[in-house]
């Protein structure tokens, strides 16, 4: 695991801004409800696209990985919505 992380260390860090940028902006933001839900759906589109970006680059890229990370873009969504709401 840990030369997995290494080896994609800066595919992982872009992981972690979007994901910790979107917490600390969703916090940031408790008051506004649909404005939190909007940085869900934004943050679920970004994860959604540098995934896409990382098997491409990767040569992984195939149409079962991309139904995969759909679905699990929808579920985290759904998911994140009913905590924040």
């Amino acid at each position: 695991m840990i030369k997995n992380i290494k080896k994609h260390f800066w595919h992982y860090s872009v992981y972690a801004i979007i994901f910790g940028g979107g917490l600390l902006l969703i916090l940031l933001n408790r008051h506004d409800n649909n404005l939190q839900a909007l940085l869900i759906v934004m943050i679920a589109m970004l994860y959604f696209i540098w995934s896409m970006v990382h098997h491409y680059v990767h040569h992984r890229l195939h149409y079962k990985v991309v139904i995969e990370y759909i679905l699990i873009v929808i579920l985290g969504t759904l998911l994140s919505l009913f905590l924040f709401r």
